[in-house]
C-alpha cells in the first residue's frame, strides 16, 4: 500500500487543467451527438476526448518533468525488464479478475457497457493489440522514472508466480480493482443512458424557462458529470502523477459510500426513505412564474457546483482513494461542495411537495429526506478521516476553517469588537 510520508498536493495550474476537463467533456459530448454514434460509441468517444485533453493539459509536462528528475539506478538491463515482466503479470491478473466478475456478477452482465464492450469486442481486436502495444511501454516507462519502481503491481505479479509478496500492497490492489471496476461500468452506463436521453429530449428544442427546457439543462449537466467522473476512473496513470496514494479501509466507509450508489440506493429509498413519492415540485409551482424561474434557476445552480466540483479534480477524481489534495475550485471555500450542493438540490426538488402532502405526510418524508442527508454527512466524515492521514489534507482543512465560506460567514455576522 502507498506510504504517505510527505504532503502531497497537486501540481500543474488548476485553471488550466480545469478548462481541459470541461473542455475536453464538453467537445466529446457535442461531437460524439453530432456524428450520430451510439449510446457505447458515443461515451466511449467523449471520454477519449476528455483523456486526451488532460494529457495534453498536465500529463505530458509531468511526464517529462518525471523523466527529467528521475533516479539513476544503475541497475543491470536483465533485473529491470525482470520486473517490469512481473508487473506485467500482475496486471493481467487484475485484468482476469475483471473479466470474471464481468462475467459472474448481475450487476455487471446486466449492465449496459459491459453488454456494449461484448458486443463491440469482435470489431476491436486492433485495437486491443494496440493498447496492449501501449501498455507494455507505459509500464516499462513508468518503472524507469518511479521513485519506488517495486509498488504493488510489482508485487500483485510476485504473488502469482508464487514468490514473497508484501500483503497490504496485494489488498491495497484488490480494493482498487473493485473501486475502478464497480464505480467506471456504473458511470459508463449512466453516461450511455444521458446521451440518449440527449438525443431525444435536448434542452434546445423546448421553450426557454419551461419545466422541460430546466430538466433538459440538468441532464445535460449530470451528464457532463458522469463523463468527468467515468474519465477519472479510467485516468489513475503513475506516470502522470494522477495514480491512487491510499484507498478507503474500513467498512463503515465503503458502506456510506456505495449506499448512494446503485443499485443500493434505490432498493433501501424505495423500501425505507421513500421521500420522492408524491406530487413534483413542479406541479406545486405555476410554470413560468417568477417563483417557478427562481426555484428551478436555484436547483440549476446547484448542479453547476456539483459538476464544478468535479470538474476541480480533473482526472484525479474516483470514490473512496486519495489521489492527491485538491485545494481549487470550489474546494477553496468548502470541504465538501459536492455534497452540499446535491443535498440543497434534493431539498429544493422536494420541498414543495413536502407541503403540498399535508402536515403528517410532509414532515415523515422530510424525515426520511434527512436520513439520506445524514448518510452523506457520515461519507464526508469518513473521507476526512482517510484523507487526513495526509498532513497537506489538514493544512487544506485548517485553512479551510480559517478563511471558507462559513468563516466568512461567522465574521460578518459576529458583532465587532468596539476598539479601545
Amino acid at each position: 500500500m502507498p506510504r504517505q510520508q510527505e504532503r502531497d498536493t497537486v501540481n500543474g495550474s488548476p485553471l488550466t487543467i480545469q478548462a481541459a476537463t470541461l473542455i475536453g467533456a464538453l467537445v466529446g459530448i457535442v461531437l460524439a451527438t453530432y456524428l450520430q454514434l451510439e449510446p457505447g460509441k458515443a461515451m466511449a468517444f467523449a471520454v477519449a476526448c476528455l483523456l486526451l485533453a488532460w494529457i495534453v493539459a498536465d500529463g505530458i509536462s509531468a511526464a517529462r518533468r518525471a523523466w527529467t528528475y528521475r533516479e539513476r539506478r544503475g541497475e543491470a538491463p536483465a533485473v529491470f525488464w525482470r520486473r517490469v515482466g512481473t508487473k506485467l503479470v500482475g496486471l493481467a491478473a487484475l485484468l482476469g479478475g475483471v473479466v470474471i466478475a464481468c462475467s459472474l456478477f448481475p450487476f455487471f452482465t446486466q449492465s449496459s457497457a459491459v453488454q456494449w464492450i461484448v458486443e463491440a469486442s469482435h470489431t476491436t481486436i486492433p485495437i486491443s493489440i494496440a493498447l496492449a502495444i501501449a501498455t507494455i511501454l507505459y509500464v516499462a516507462v513508468t518503472d524507469l522514472v518511479a521513485d519506488e519502481p517495486d509498488d504493488y503491481l510489482n508485487q500483485v505479479g510476485r504473488a502469482v508466480l508464487m514468490q514473497d509478496f508484501r500483503e497490504e500492497d496485494v489488498l491495497f490492489a484488490l480494493r482498487l480493482l473493485a473501486i475502478k471496476c464497480f464505480f467506471l461500468v456504473l458511470m459508463f452506463s449512466g453516461g450511455m443512458a444521458g446521451l440518449s436521453e440527449l438525443v431525444d429530449k435536448p434542452a434546445w428544442v423546448f421553450a426557454p424557462l419551461s419545466t422541460a427546457w430546466f430538466e433538459g439543462l440538468m441532464r445535460l449537466v449530470f451528464l457532463l458529470d458522469l463523463v468527468l467522473a467515468a474519465g477519472g476512473y479510467i485516468a489513475t496513470f503513475k506516470l502522470f502523477g494522477w495514480h491512487v496514494r491510499a484507498t478507503e479501509t474500513t467498512a463503515l466507509g465503503w458502506l456510506v459510500c456505495l449506499v448512494c450508489y446503485e443499485p443500493f440506493f434505490p432498493a433501501i429509498s424505495h423500501a425505507f426513505v421513500p421521500y420522492g413519492e408524491g406530487p413534483g415540485w413542479d406541479t406545486m409551482i405555476r410554470e413560468g412564474s417568477a417563483l417557478f424561474i427562481l426555484w428551478s434557476v436555484a436547483m440549476l445552480f446547484c448542479a453547476l457546483i456539483y459538476v464544478w466540483a468535479t470538474a476541480a479534480f480533473g482526472p484525479r477524481f474516483s470514490n473512496l482513494t486519495h489521489r492527491g489534495i485538491i485545494t481549487t475550485g470550489p474546494y477553496r471555500f468548502i470541504k465538501h461542495p459536492a455534497y452540499v450542493s446535491k443535498n440543497i438540490a434534493w431539498w429544493l426538488f422536494a420541498a414543495p411537495s413536502f407541503i403540498a402532502s399535508g402536515l403528517a405526510e410532509g414532515l415523515a418524508r422530510a424525515g426520511m429526506l434527512a436520513i439520506v442527508s445524514l448518510i452523506y454527512l457520515m461519507r464526508a466524515r469518513a473521507e476526512e478521516r482517510m484523507l487526513s492521514r495526509d498532513p497537506a489534507y489538514r493544512d487544506y482543512a485548517e485553512s479551510v476553517a480559517a478563511h471558507g465560506l462559513l468563516a466568512m460567514a461567522k465574521r460578518r455576522l459576529a458583532p465587532t469588537a468596539p476598539r479601545a
